[in-house]
């Protein structure tokens, strides 16, 4: 799914995390709380009840009054990612659904999803990956714990969505039903959303539930270049492929105008959600070279650092 040289130039990066949860063990995260690293981190006034064995004897020679040392702590990160695997994220024009390759869309957000956990993983952080249709990877930590991550993720790509039939005999839910599932028992951390965001229920419910359950969201839009800038033109046929519900359209410029515009205020709409809520959000096209959105897009906006 990954060459190995790509791997390896994702080894000296991490995750970006600058309203990270505590953890529950002890990590490689630098915290917020002082702690008992070797890392100095300042002093302190003494106060009755503290640790003799902790003031700078050093300091109170010099000045006559006792302090004490103060040292970072370390903590682990829970790193959640939330995988969309519904039919829409299979979606592929028909002359490319050869049966022998994977729909562009999900490749990228299978390939981003590998990515985003090979990172938090060589990092030190713990991983769970769950996909919308809930099969579970994790919690594991440790780089050793890659190759069945990416095991993982291809085993869940091997199933083909874009029948509609399997996808309803399957365990696909809604948007909101799985979020609102998944904050349920979730433990506090970074949490990445991969997902189109298509589905007529909306998304704001899963958000809220995500959000209360101390997750900080971060939301990887996914949308293949047909869906970002159609060139479909004239009197058409449209079927959702969730549903099946046939859509009759006349499409010339106007309308596909009026659409670019649609698309636009309801990325925006996404995007501000999920700043409002402290998150980060990143409107990623498909099509473009998994390098690029990596090692470019993603550490500019510092999601990688």
């Amino acid at each position: 799914m990954l060459s190995e040289a790509f791997l390896q130039s994702l080894r000296t990066l991490r995750l970006n995390a600058p309203r990270r949860r505590v953890g529950s063990l002890t990590g490689e995260r630098r915290s917020v709380k002082r702690g008992r690293s070797v890392e100095f981190a300042d002093y302190r006034n003494y106060t009755p009840g503290d640790d003799p064995r902790r003031v700078d004897w050093n300091v109170y020679a010099r000045l006559e009054r006792p302090y004490i040392k103060l040292f970072e702590d370390e903590e682990d990160l829970t790193t959640h990612i939330l995988l969309d695997d519904s039919p829409s994220m299979f979606w592929q024009p028909d002359e490319e659904a050869d049966g022998q390759h994977l729909a562009q869309k999900w490749l990228c957000a299978a390939q981003l999803a590998v990515v985003l956990g090979y990172v938090a993983l060589a990092s030190g952080d713990k991983v769970v990956l769950e996909t919308s249709s809930f099969q579970r990877f994790g919690p594991k930590r440790g780089v050793a714990s890659a190759a069945a991550l990416i095991a993982f993720v291809e085993r869940v790509s091997a199933t083909d969505k874009r029948d509609l039939r399997a996808a309803l005999t399957g365990r696909q839910q809604p948007l909101n039903a799985w979020l609102r599932r998944y904050a349920l028992d979730a433990r506090p951390g970074l949490c990445i959303l991969i997902s189109d965001m298509l589905d007529e229920g909306g998304y704001t419910e899963g958000f809220n539930a995500l959000g209360n359950s101390r997750l900080d969201v971060n939301l990887l839009h996914t949308l293949s270049a047909d869906e970002l800038d159609p060139q479909f033109t004239g009197d058409l046929r449209l079927k959702d492929v969730e549903t099946a519900n046939p859509q009759d359209m006349s499409l010339d410029d106007a309308v596909l105008s009026q659409y670019r515009q649609r698309l636009a205020a309801w990325s925006e709409e996404i995007a501000t959600s999920v700043r409002r809520r402290g998150g980060r959000y990143h409107l990623t096209d498909t099509s473009l070279p998994l390098e690029q959105i990596v090692l470019k897009d993603l550490r500019r906006e510092e999601w990688l650092i």
